[in-house]
């Protein structure tokens, strides 16, 4: 986790309808851009009334770090979120206009980490949680050399994302994905678009059919699905990496509103385990554990080997084996 997270006033440079119910907003943040990373997110007010009252947590579909050459916009530093109007908070905010400003807190949380030995990343995404994975998928591509001509696109194989959605009006991601290299396959639940069937479907025929041998799953979606992705990831002994969709009220783990049940550890495997994120430092302190068993808050169980880890703490991203899925 970012140790200073910054609250600024963002301005927009971009507000964009990519497909039913799903719009982009991009936003002119070079503080909150320098330090943020893939997985980790932002909390947006979405108006200066305090109606609604709690900010919204938003995941980066981009991050644009700043830049010596100021050519475009984003060279100055900004990050882009996707959204998908659900509720009256979202409905609120298709009225923003470009050139607005937004009242931003990031980043917060625990993005994605890399494992070492992987060298191939299987991305699967529902819907919504597509967005989260593609600024990882944008940094898996290039393995951090220069040229000329911009980042070295991935390999065939290298880098594959998995797209699913319940029909092809909320499929997003894919042009992106063909901009980058990287190989896009899409399922949706009605058959409207590419196979019919589930984003799980895609992974367990790619893992079935495909080589997986130095393989690191990553996924973002429903809960159902990212049961089931953990489910297919055991399966084939292979380090998955989860980002969690929360509620959430303060996004800085004060509230304790959006706990995850975990393992202490994840299940021993023979070997050096590559699939665990580094320490945090920040993901809590003694004092807060015994102010949470003291006010009666299960912030920790009474016996291990599990507890409740706060989502916009030690998460969003989780090894998919530390959760308790049931």
């Amino acid at each position: 986790m970012s140790p200073y997270p910054k609250e600024v006033k963002a301005k927009i440079l971009l507000h964009r309808r990519i497909g039913q119910d799903y719009f982009r907003l991009q936003l002119a943040c070079p503080e909150i851009a320098r330090s943020a990373r893939p997985g980790q997110f932002l909390m947006l007010r979405i108006n200066e009334l305090q109606d609604p009252f709690l900010r919204r947590p938003f995941g980066f579909s981009r991050i644009y770090p700043p830049r010596e050459k100021k050519r475009r916009p984003t060279d100055e530093g900004a990050v882009e979120i996707c959204y998908q109007t659900v509720g009256r908070g979202t409905q609120l905010m298709t009225q923003l206009s470009e050139g607005g400003r937004l009242d931003l807190l990031g980043p917060l949380g625990n993005g994605f980490w890399n494992a070492a030995d992987c060298r191939r990343a299987i991305l699967v995404g529902g819907g919504i949680g597509v967005p989260p994975l593609l600024a990882w998928a944008q940094e898996l591509r290039r393995p951090g050399e220069k040229r000329k001509k911009g980042p070295r696109p991935a390999e065939p194989g290298e880098v594959v994302f998995l797209i699913g959605a319940k029909n092809k009006d909320k499929i997003i991601g894919v042009s992106e994905c063909r901009r980058w290299g990287i190989e896009a396959q899409v399922a949706t639940e009605d058959g409207s678009l590419g196979t019919k069937g589930t984003a799980t479907d895609l992974l367990e025929r790619e893992l079935v059919t495909g080589r997986h041998g130095s393989t690191v799953i990553y996924a973002c979606g429903p809960y159902p699905m990212l049961s089931k992705v953990a489910q297919v990831a055991e399966q084939f002994d292979l380090p998955c990496q989860v980002l969690l969709e929360s509620r959430m009220a303060c996004g800085v783990g004060a509230c304790l509103g959006c706990t995850v049940k975990v393992r202490e550890e994840p299940p021993k495997k023979e070997g050096p385990d590559s699939s665990l994120p580094p320490p945090d430092p920040n993901s809590g302190t003694e004092g807060e554990e015994r102010s949470a068993r003291e006010g009666g808050i299960p912030l920790i169980s009474e016996a291990p080997p599990f507890r409740y880890a706060r989502v916009c703490k030690e998460g969003p991203v989780f090894d998919a084996r530390r959760i308790f899925w049931d």
